[in-house]
């Protein structure tokens, strides 16, 4: 009876993945932090042995959440996308609805094919211009639309439209001109900077029979009307879950730095106490 539990608990555990991965992390630290721990315990005593241990561990977790923070590594929440807002058939300016739309394309900046703002901001147009099974592809999970935005896609493939013109508007700092939280190396990007727009437009491509050869370039039937996908920047919360982690560490790191001190104090105290009765 004994032996058949354990071969099929050791049977579990080689077939189950998660169950397996799990012990292998439960040992590895029991191992390694308890050996540690008892390496301090023998050599200073049971409990400064394991505020040493609770100090070492801490301060090493705070360090490694705070490099997490700064390089957007480690724990990762929402990444940053572009998040649709309206889809406007026609004139931006009569049938947007957001303030900046006003006086468009005036004080907007054109993007040109290649632009990384544009690159991301055109594969989030396709949401809402073709269905989300048609945008997603063939045998891959469709991408969930944007809960503020609902509208029937006007085309059915990507194959139907084409781009005519990309705009940009906002997304500087508030506090330091220059555009120096907007620079890619700068550990703060995205966090102090103004609500970030961006405009795709696309037209309905001239129906061109094939007559052999090389495919005919795909031309905007001028006759159509242009599409144009409003979006807004969702800055996401990709650091968020490093925050909590560096935190928290940083907090139990200072407890247990406190409670070091405080023993130290005692102790000092006592043995000053000792002298002067002596």
């Amino acid at each position: 009876m004994l032996t058949t539990l354990l071969s099929t608990s050791v049977a579990a555990l080689s077939v189950d993945p998660e169950i397996r991965g799990a012990t292998i992390v439960v040992v590895a630290f029991t191992i390694l932090c308890g050996s540690v721990y008892l390496l301090l315990a023998t050599n200073t005593g049971a409990k400064l042995g394991f505020l040493l241990a609770a100090a070492g561990l801490t301060g090493w977790m705070a360090v490694m959440g705070w490099v997490w923070v700064v390089y957007g590594i480690g724990l990762k929440g929402e990444p940053p996308t572009w998040q649709v807002t309206e889809l406007v058939s026609g004139s931006v300016v009569e049938g947007a609805t957001i303030e900046e739309a006003e006086g468009f394309p005036n004080g907007w900046q054109r993007l040109q094919l290649g632009d990384q703002i544009l690159g991301d901001a055109l594969a989030s147009a396709d949401k809402a211009l073709i269905p989300e099974a048609a945008a997603a592809g063939e045998g891959e999970a469709a991408a969930p639309a944007a809960e503020a935005f609902r509208a029937q896609p006007p085309f059915q493939q990507s194959e139907e439209y084409i781009f005519v013109g990309g705009y940009r508007k906002g997304g500087e700092s508030y506090f330091i001109p220059g555009g120096f939280l907007e620079r890619n190396t700068t550990p703060l990007k995205g966090w102090l900077h103004q609500p970030h727009y961006a405009i795709v437009q696309v037209q309905r491509v001239i129906a061109q029979s094939d007559i052999g050869g090389a495919p005919p370039t795909p031309a905007p039937d001028t006759t159509e009307p242009v599409y144009s996908v409003v979006m807004v920047r969702d800055l996401g919360s990709l650091r968020y879950p490093s925050f909590v982690f560096a935190l928290a560490s940083t907090l139990l790191f200072a407890l247990v730095a406190y409670l070091l001190h405080d023993r130290d104090r005692k102790l000092m105290a006592a043995r000053s106490l000792a002298t002067a009765t002596a």
